[in-house]
């Protein structure tokens, strides 16, 4: 009776314990988790004063246009192939103020416009032109995020945002094969403290 005894309680000691050892455990994992409303969030960017357009005709001209704009600038870099064919950058109205929309229009060796906009603030996606719904597809990456990609009837366009703007590009249907190499040569470009002399 004794050993029987001596064995209940061996088996409630041994239960008791890993009682214990599951609460510790689940302690230290509620310990151990990240709070949520430690991350500092990134304040709105400030909305602007209207501003003249600006538009230009030659690619040895977009310093100009870069220089003026609030956040950089989506365009090809140098030897992607590609051939600029104008540009303009101009207030667009927001609640309070006003944003600013970049628009590079380029062509491809074979003729195919493509067309690069940069829109700040961030947040202004109701500047994104509407008349597009959801691809099955899957954007390219831009500027190593994933992009958003949409359709119409006739063309393409992804868009991603990043903490100074939103960029989009937006292709005829026929390239849409050839985006995601086609965003491989795009870059962010801004000239903000670099003038040349």
């Amino acid at each position: 009776m004794g050993k029987k005894f001596l064995r209940i309680l061996l088996k409630v000691l041994a239960g008791l314990l890993s009682i214990l050892l599951i609460a510790a455990v689940g302690f230290l994992l509620i310990l151990a988790q990240p709070k949520a409303d430690e991350t500092e969030k990134a304040e709105p960017q400030p909305l602007l004063a209207a501003s003249p357009a600006v538009n230009i005709s030659r690619e040895t001209d977009l310093y100009s246009l870069v220089e003026g704009f609030p956040a950089p600038v989506l365009c090809f870099m140098s030897g992607s192939g590609m051939s600029f064919v104008s540009g303009t950058a101009a207030d667009a109205a927001l609640q309070g103020g006003f944003g600013r929309v970049a628009t590079l229009y380029w062509q491809t060796a074979d003729g195919e416009p493509m067309i690069l906009r940069s829109i700040y603030p961030a947040s202004a996606l109701s500047l994104l032109e509407s008349g597009y719904h959801f691809s099955t597809v899957h954007g390219p990456v831009l500027f190593g995020m994933d992009s958003v990609r949409m359709e119409n009837e006739d063309t393409v366009r992804v868009h991603a945002a990043t903490d100074n703007g939103l960029y989009e590009v937006t292709v005829p249907k026929a390239l849409a094969p050839k985006l995601s190499s086609l965003c491989r040569s795009l870059q962010l470009f801004s000239v903000k403290g670099s003038r040349p002399d």
